[in-house]
C-alpha cells in the first residue's frame, strides 16, 4: 500500500509557505495537498508537479459582523462531507494542518474517521480553525511555549522554514537589482506576502534619509510608491527571497510568525512593525513580537507609534544592537522546527 500525507493550510501565505518548507523531507509519501479553489494555495503548490492539489469547500469567518458569515455552517458542513469522502478515497496515514480557514473541513473530517492528524500552531496563540480540532488531534506542534504547554499532546517544535533560505546568494541581488559598491550596509523592508500599506507610506516620507544610511531593497505589494534614490530599488513582489535575505544586513518588517523565525535562524538583526488588532487581525502579530522581544532578539515599534521620525531613529539604533541582538538569535530556543516536525510526521509512514 501506498503511504500518504495530506497536508492541509491557507488563507496567507504564512499558513501555506510552512507545508512547501515539509516537502523535501517527506520522501516515503504520495504528498495530496487541500484547500480552497482558486486560493493562494492552489497558486503556490502549482510548480510542485508530484503534489496532487484538492480543492474543498472553504468560508473564512469574518470578525467583524458581516452577513457572509450567516454561510460559514452550510459551507462548512459541505467541505466536510467532501473532505470526508476523499480520505475514505486516499486513506492516508497522517494529516497534517497548519490552520487558516482553508483547512478547517479536512481537520475536522480527519478528527472524525479518527485518521491521525497532527497541527502546527505558528502563533503564540491559537487560531480558531486550529482551535476546534487541537484536543482531538494526535499532536499539537507549535512555535511557541504557550500553546506547546498548553495542551497534553503539545510539543515545542519550532516553525517549518524552506530550507532553500540558508543557500541565498547576496550577490544576487548586487547584480539584479544593480546597486552600486558604496560602502553602505544593506536594509531589506517587507511586509508579507500582501505588503503593508502603514508601513509604506511612512517609508515612503522618511526614504531619502534612510538612504543615506542604507541601501534598500522595498517589497512594496501593489501600492504605489512616489520617489526614490540612487541607492533604492522597489519591488511589488519577490520570489528570491533567500537571495534577499543574503543581501540584507538588516531588516524592518512586520511580525508574522514565519517572518520571525526566518529572520530568527538566519541571524538578522531587525525592526520589527506588528500589525495591530483589529477587525482583520486577532492580535497575534502583536504577541508573537513581545515574545521575541522578550528573547532580546528584536527591536519593536508598535504602529500607533509609527512615524517618519521614529522609523528612522528606530532603524538607525539597530546599529548599535546589532552584536546584542545577533547574540541573542544564537541562543533563542527552536527557530528552526522543520526537521522536527517532518522527523513526527514520517514515524506515521509504513515501513519499507
Amino acid at each position: 500500500m501506498t503511504n500518504t500525507i495530506i497536508l492541509t493550510g491557507g488563507g496567507t501565505a504564512g499558513h501555506i509557505a510552512p507545508n512547501i518548507a515539509l516537502l523535501p523531507f517527506l520522501k516515503n509519501y504520495k504528498v495530496h495537498y487541500c484547500g480552497e479553489a482558486g486560493g493562494m494555495e492552489e497558486k503556490m503548490l502549482a510548480p510542485f508537479k508530484d503534489v496532487t492539489f484538492h480543492a474543498l469547500p472553504c468560508i473564512k469567518f469574518r470578525r467583524s459582523l458581516s452577513p457572509k458569515n450567516f454561510k460559514v455552517p452550510f459551507v462548512l458542513a459541505s467541505g466536510i462531507r467532501e473532505a470526508k469522502k476523499l480520505l475514505r478515497e486516499l486513506e492516508p496515514r497522517v494529516v497534517f494542518s497548519k490552520g487558516g480557514y482553508a483547512a478547517l473541513p479536512v481537520a475536522l473530517a480527519a478528527n472524525k474517521l479518527k485518521v491521525p492528524l497532527v497541527i502546527h500552531e505558528s502563533d503564540t496563540g491559537m487560531g480558531l480553525s486550529n482551535r476546534l480540532v487541537a484536543k482531538k488531534c494526535r499532536h499539537v506542534c507549535a512555535s511557541f511555549p504557550s500553546v506547546a504547554d498548553k495542551y497534553e499532546n503539545g510539543f515545542l517544535t519550532g516553525a517549518p522554514i524552506r530550507q532553500e533560505l540558508y543557500d541565498g546568494k547576496k550577490e544576487n541581488i548586487q547584480l539584479r537589482h544593480n546597486f552600486a559598491p558604496n560602502g553602505k550596509p544593506n536594509l531589506l523592508v517587507f511586509g508579507g506576502s500582501q505588503g503593508a500599506l502603514t508601513v509604506n507610506k511612512t517609508l515612503e516620507g522618511t526614504l531619502k534619509e534612510l538612504c543615506v544610511y542604507f541601501n534598500v531593497l522595498h517589497i512594496a505589494g501593489k501600492h504605489p510608491f512616489d520617489g526614490g534614490a540612487e541607492n533604492y530599488r522597489r519591488l511589488e513582489f519577490c520570489d528570491y527571497m533567500a537571495d534577499c535575505y543574503a543581501w540584507a544586513d538588516y531588516v524592518v518588517c512586520r511580525a508574522g510568525a514565519g517572518t520571525l523565525a526566518e529572520i530568527t535562524a538566519l541571524k538578522k538583526p531587525a525592526l520589527v512593525i506588528p500589525l495591530p488588532k483589529s477587525d482583520t487581525s486577532r492580535g497575534d502579530q502583536q504577541q508573537n513580537a513581545e515574545y521575541y522581544r522578550s528573547l532580546g532578539t528584536i527591536e519593536v515599534l508598535e504602529q500607533e507609534n509609527l512615524t517618519c521620525g521614529t522609523l528612522m531613529s528606530e532603524t538607525l539604533g539597530l546599529f548599535k544592537k546589532r552584536d546584542a541582538l545577533v547574540a541573542a538569535m544564537k541562543a533563542a530556543p527552536c527557530s528552526d522546527g522543520t526537521r522536527r516536525i517532518a522527523d513526527l510526521l514520517n514515524s506515521f509512514a509504513l515501513k519499507a
